[in-house]
């Protein structure tokens, strides 16, 4: 059995690290305090689609200080937003929980997060998960998987053969104890193409939904929305197409997919974007949308629909802030 960190235990790390530690396994997540004082007093409850669960054998910390250095570290999960990596990263590295063979994972939406863990622990031990399953924290202690569209990706070194094949190798041994554990989980050579497919799944629906304030399925029946839709996505593909090699041909090959199985599969759900909105707390608007337009720059495309979309979502994220109370007042 390993040893495995979740930084960032919101609802997505908590699903990882209860389903792990229901398995068997030692887990150690930090997390914020509300949520990580419930799990000490009383344990994680997951329920829906995984199954019903109540994990008390989990020990959970407000930050890095109280974990002991043995035994190694297995696999670090991070979960945090995608603003948060780069300070995440320097952190576990001064932390010294993260050892020579330790893997660390992004399980973040967005992209530049795998770059990020990189920079700092190098390709061998970098990995990046593709994660498009949905699960919301209905109250401090209490996660509820409310929607699966697909299995786990992870994927990391593919640099030269020796290393991608020893990547391909841990990467391997991660996803089976992940599906053991009960998240069908699959090693991928490309995550950088998975990591865009996940993209362009989310830069229509996250921000939209932030909008326009409504699970994703309206988006896909109302008429105005789907249009913005299939504009967000196609120019997405296009920038995604320049950095890499897509399993799909066309933007409309993608789409049909999109349309037919992944919003169906998702549409009572509402975007993480629009559960920090209603929270206070920043989005992710910069880590997706905001990173298509740098990549369209850089190829020199145009994208001037994800750029309208970009400045509403940022306007609406000041508005919120205006109307917020200041000092406790009301």
């Amino acid at each position: 059995m390993g040893r495995y960190l979740i930084y960032g235990a919101g609802a997505i790390g908590s699903v990882f690290g209860g389903m792990l530690a229901a398995a068997g396994h030692q887990v150690d997540l930090v997390g914020r305090s509300p949520h990580m004082d419930a799990i000490v007093r009383k344990g994680l409850v997951i329920d829906g689609l995984l199954g019903n669960h109540v994990i008390r054998d989990l020990r959970a910390f407000t930050d890095l200080a109280g974990l002991e250095r043995k035994p190694a570290v297995t696999a670090v999960f991070v979960s945090v937003k995608s603003s948060d990596t780069d300070d995440t990263v320097r952190r576990l590295a001064r932390s010294g929980l993260v050892g020579d063979k330790t893997l660390v994972v992004s399980l973040q939406n967005g992209l530049g997060n795998l770059e990020l863990i990189r920079e700092v622990f190098g390709r061998e031990r970098s990995f990046g998960g593709r994660v498009i399953f949905g699960a919301q924290m209905t109250e401090p202690g209490h996660i509820h998987v409310s929607v699966w569209a697909d299995k786990v990706l992870i994927g990391g070194p593919a640099e030269d053969p020796a290393a991608e094949k020893e990547g391909m190798k841990a990467g391997g041994e991660l996803a089976r104890v992940l599906t053991l554990s009960g998240i069908e989980t699959a090693v991928e050579k490309n995550i950088e193409a998975a990591l865009w497919g996940k993209v362009l799944y989310n830069v229509g629906l996250n921000p939209l939904s932030a909008l326009l304030e409504v699970p994703y399925g309206e988006l896909g029946r109302q008429e105005n929305a789907r249009r913005l839709l299939i504009s967000l996505t196609e120019e997405a593909f296009a920038v995604a197409s320049g950095e890499t090699d897509l399993p799909w041909d066309t933007s409309g090959e993608y789409l049909e997919l999109f349309f037919s199985r992944l919003l169906p599969a998702t549409e009572s759900h509402l975007s993480s974007m629009l559960q920090d909105l209603e929270r206070g707390r920043a989005t992710e608007i910069d880590a997706i949308t905001g990173q298509v337009i740098r990549r369209a720059e850089a190829l020199d495309l145009p994208v001037p629909v994800n750029r309208v979309i970009y400045d509403l979502v940022k306007a609406k994220v000041a508005a919120v802030k205006r109307s917020q109370p200041v000092n406790g007042e009301q």
